[in-house]
């Protein structure tokens, strides 16, 4: 299934009934540590984030509402439960080949489908059945949760007491790719869907969105930051899974994710930090060599040496200013890298979709201009060449990605 729309199509791929990998809390801040999380339902009054009625402009404190109704976040928990998903995942046999009881009660999976924090740390309305909520991603609220009402309370305040600071884009993207990529070789093995392939910018724009994102170029900014992280983490799990001594295909699994985020990451280095897209390029083709001999401790040092570079670069990005030439000149670059893009695989082919789309919806935003039919249509017609990965046909995406690229001016 494809949701279309100019303002963002997503790959559907599994995600309707299938696990949604989320994230509990990540690393906190050290202020936070002993914060109490107050839950779900210390945001949804009426009077805060649970408004029927939107205001205008961000935040419109409908916040919880839109959770609640159309973030996937919110049933991540559900779906421990639920035997009858429609892509045929069943969390009790995978609980029985992990030898867990009972996956709702699992510290390994609420871990990515609940804010699973130590009891002494859950606030009078907290409830773990209620997914992943304001707690997961913002951070423990109880030392800002009334004060950040107040006239005169800032975001800063906030921070120093515990919130998490998403309006810092390093930070966000730490927050979302860094949990949407891990998943430990066992788990895999017992049936738990790999992670989808994550590119930032569109995850957000699908989430819903409840923030407002200024600057006509900062969606540049977000998609770039998003290619280094998810870079970083894919070659982290490719290590882990060589030090694991998981099986071949399991490697290749991750490898596939390297090549995936690289193909594409590869064309924003060359603006940002050309050296540094040539080494990693260098790095990446001996660390497909090394997975296809079974080398194992020369992929671990190679994946080490991918995931360094790229964590490099991020802050870099992060604080990095982008025009419309820039923006431009990045879709042309990865479009015009179609046979490469194509010849990678599934992985890359999808992010190239989401990218395109991304970086030509901030372009024609940033103009202030509608994009042609056909650019749109070229669009569609590459979701829908990756929209099953089982029927992936190189040649066709190719095709349309060439399509696209003729057609975008």
């Amino acid at each position: 299934m494809v949701l279309r729309g100019w303002g963002v199509r997503v790959i559907a791929m599994g995600l309707v009934g299938c696990f949604w990998l989320v994230g509990g809390p990540q690393a906190r801040p050290a202020q936070a540590q002993q914060n109490k999380y107050t839950g779900a339902a210390s945001c949804s009054a009426s009077n805060c984030h649970g408004s029927t009625k939107p205001k205008a402009d961000f935040p419109k404190l409908d916040e919880s509402v839109q959770w609640a109704k159309k973030d996937r976040h919110a049933q991540a928990y559900a779906t421990l439960l639920n035997e009858k998903l429609k892509s045929g995942v069943s969390p009790s046999k995978i609980a029985k080949g992990l030898n867990l009881a009972k996956a709702e009660a699992s510290e390994r999976c609420l871990t990515c489908h609940a804010v699973n924090v130590p009891v002494a740390l859950r606030g009078p309305k907290f409830d773990v059945t209620e997914g992943v909520h304001c707690d997961g991603c913002h951070g423990p609220a109880e030392k800002w949760l009334e004060p950040h009402a107040e006239k005169g309370w800032t975001h800063e305040q906030s921070v120093k007491v515990g919130m998490y600071d998403t309006k810092n884009l390093l930070l966000r993207a730490e927050k979302c790719v860094s949990c949407h990529l891990q998943i430990d070789t066992d788990m895999v093995a017992a049936g738990h869907p790999e992670p989808l392939t994550i590119e930032l910018d569109t995850f957000s724009e699908n989430m819903p969105p409840h923030w407002a994102t200024k600057g006509a170029w900062t969606r540049t900014r977000i998609w770039g930051l998003g290619q280094v992280i998810s870079l970083r983490e894919a070659a982290k799990q490719v290590g882990a899974r060589a030090k694991a001594n998981a099986s071949a295909k399991l490697m290749d699994e991750a490898l596939s994710k390297v090549r995936g985020h690289f193909v594409i990451a590869k064309h924003l280095l060359a603006v940002t930090a050309p050296p540094v897209a040539t080494g990693l390029g260098q790095d990446v083709a001996a660390l497909n060599d090394a997975v296809a001999k079974g080398d194992k401790a020369t992929a671990q040092t190679l994946a080490a040496k991918i995931s360094t570079a790229a964590a490099q670069e991020a802050p870099k990005i992060a604080t990095r200013d982008f025009d419309q030439a820039t923006t431009q000149r990045l879709i042309k670059s990865v479009a015009g890298d179609a046979d490469a893009i194509g010849a990678a695989g599934i992985k890359a082919a999808e992010l190239a979709a989401m990218s395109l789309d991304r970086l030509s919806s901030t372009y024609f935003k940033g103009i202030n201009a509608k994009a042609d039919k056909s650019v749109s249509d070229a669009l569609d017609a590459m979701f829908g060449a990756v929209e099953d990965p089982a029927k992936y046909d190189a040649k066709e995406f190719v095709a349309q990605v060439k399509a696209f690229d003729k057609s975008f001016k």
